[in-house]
């Protein structure tokens, strides 16, 4: 690969395949920012850890806006930090940095491209709160707003509840959720407004794009943690006020399992569609998101199934992407009740995808990672699926 620079951007060049030739991963994948490529500005706290991508969606402007996280490690507590002795052992011997010199943890940064994706703008910081924070999610409203779901991560893991000391942050939760908004493209943000939980213990999302209803409301789903619960529980929020308040509407929960990382999509009969981990069970909803209906429909049937996303596209066909040991996709006909076998997409990365862009040729474009420690990199992807619809075929970022 060759690395390429263009005004005040910088990104990897794509190679081109040839007519008719498949294109490979190598060729077809864009950096956008890694520990090794396009770091964000030295600051303390910066580590080699810059993934998790929340998301990509194209402003109203045209330009690509990328959110992700940058911190030391999978989780970059702030400090001072709080890791159970036992769990803290095992994290240390894993190679968990848990002394890291990172007064507020990790913060969310975003990359923008004004090129369709060519090049990426040094890392910007989006918010750094004085706790562990980062992107689940970006999506540029029909007026031009963009709105960025961002989790922050207590300074404490391992325990049942809040440790003395940190019972005063963040209602005293493991993690919480927030929301920011920005009216000028994406160069200034609003103050973080805080969600409060649908749970006592946390309340997490991952990266699953909320839903653009016809009455103009905005659904997002997430899922949270009652203390002393064995499972999670799933829950939708829905905004009516251009993405300033999200109260929960109703409550996913099941007997012997979890909803975990759940994403939502609208078929075209109106009914919506989630996925969830970690078996990739199919519920469906009737009534915009108040009631769910388990379908009995599981994309596999052994292994961990993580992060997903849920695409329609225009002719009805859904389309699912996840991890599934490495990133791979799953096409339905028929709404989510069958699926193909899994499609390989980057068998060579973690995958964690984040929320994508469907373009108006029928292509998905969106952000995922290398690896799920450092040293990480954030990756841009384009597929389509084939005229067929059994098939996935990866196309250059920029056209």
């Amino acid at each position: 690969m060759v690395t390429a620079a263009v005004g005040l951007g910088v990104g990897l060049g794509v190679g081109a395949a040839s007519a008719g030739e498949p294109l490979e991963i190598q060729a077809a994948r864009v950096v956008v920012t890694g520990a090794g490529h396009n770091r964000p500005a030295a600051y303390r706290g910066v580590g080699d850890f810059i993934g998790w991508p929340g998301g990509v969606d194209r402003l109203q402007n045209g330009d690509l806006l990328v959110t992700c996280s940058s911190g030391y490690w999978h989780s970059s507590f702030a400090m001072p930090r709080q890791i159970e002795p036992g769990l803290a052992k095992r994290w240390r011997a894993e190679g968990w940095p848990l002394d890291f010199d990172a007064p507020t943890g990790g913060r969310t940064i975003g990359c923008r491209s004004s090129d369709g994706g060519r090049t990426w703008s040094k890392p910007f910081t989006i918010l750094d709160h004085r706790l562990d924070d980062g992107a689940h999610a970006v999506m540029t409203l029909p007026g031009g707003r963009v709105i960025c779901l961002i989790g922050v991560q207590a300074s404490w893991y391992g325990y049942s509840e809040a440790p003395a000391g940190f019972r005063g942050d963040i209602d005293g939760l493991n993690t919480k959720q927030f929301v920011i908004h920005s009216d000028d493209n994406g160069r200034t943000w609003s103050k973080a407004r805080g969600l409060k939980s649908p749970g006592n213990f946390y309340e997490r999302g991952h990266g699953g794009r909320p839903v653009l209803l016809s009455d103009g409301s905005i659904l997002w789903a997430t899922y949270y943690q009652v203390r002393g619960r064995k499972f999670l529980d799933g829950a939708i929020r829905r905004s009516t006020d251009n993405g300033l308040t999200w109260p929960v509407i109703s409550r996913i929960v099941r007997k012997d399992n979890s909803i975990d990382e759940p994403a939502i999509a609208e078929l075209r009969d109106g009914r919506l569609v989630l996925v969830t981990r970690p078996d990739g069970a199919i519920f469906h909803s009737p009534d915009q998101g108040v009631t769910w209906t388990d379908s009995g429909s599981r994309i596999i049937d052994s292994g961990k199934f993580k992060a997903p996303q849920l695409v329609v596209l225009e002719d009805g066909t859904l389309v699912a992407f996840a991890t599934w040991r490495n990133l791979r996709a799953w096409i339905s006909r028929d709404g989510g009740m069958t699926w193909t076998k899994d499609l390989p997409l980057d068998t060579g990365s973690y995958g964690y995808p984040g929320s994508f862009v469907l373009e108006k040729d029928g292509s998905i474009l969106f952000p995922y990672c290398a690896s799920g420690r450092a040293p990480n990199t954030v990756y841009l992807l384009r597929f389509r699926v084939n005229a067929a619809r059994d098939g996935v075929e990866l196309l250059p970022v920029v056209r």
